[in-house]
């Protein structure tokens, strides 16, 4: 499926099985107003060995999410062959994340290519240093505890 749209800004579905060109031909980095557009890519297993009806329930369901997305998706293709989703859309923060999420959803086979899209939601906190020296200090023995008198004020 490829999906762009045209100079009147109307939505250009291709379903046509062809030999494909280079996805770096194919996919745009810039939108219409010049704007960058991020993109991912999804694994769909068993695509490519799928039944044709899969196959068009793949295909719709992910029609649907980028209709659903309006003009922030602007370009998305599945490769049968090698069983891969790509999607453009506008470079807006959070954006990515929500519309794999969204495939994700409707084609629960669907598996995000790479961690840096929500894999990880927050990084741990770093440790501040005075914690570590607070921690060795309380396993030091203190005065009392070894028979030593105890400093008086």
């Amino acid at each position: 499926m490829t999906r762009r749209r045209d100079t009147q800004g109307k939505l250009i579905v291709g379903d046509a099985i062809a030999p494909a060109e280079p996805l770096w031909r194919v996919a745009p980095t810039r939108a219409a107003d010049g704007r960058c557009l991020a993109d991912f890519m999804m694994l769909i297993p068993g695509l490519a060995t799928g039944t044709q009806g899969a196959r068009r329930h793949v295909i719709d369901s992910i029609r649907g999410v980028c209709e659903c997305f309006g003009e922030s998706v602007a370009f998305a293709e599945v490769n049968y062959r090698l069983n891969i989703l790509w999607v453009s859309v506008a470079a807006e923060p959070g954006l990515t994340g929500r519309v794999a999420a969204a495939i994700r959803q409707q084609v629960p086979t669907a598996r995000l290519v790479g961690g840096q899209l929500g894999a990880v939601p927050t990084l741990p906190e770093p440790r501040p240093v005075w914690a570590d020296l607070r921690a060795r200090f309380r396993r030091l023995p203190r005065p009392g505890r070894l028979g030593l008198p105890r400093r008086r004020g």
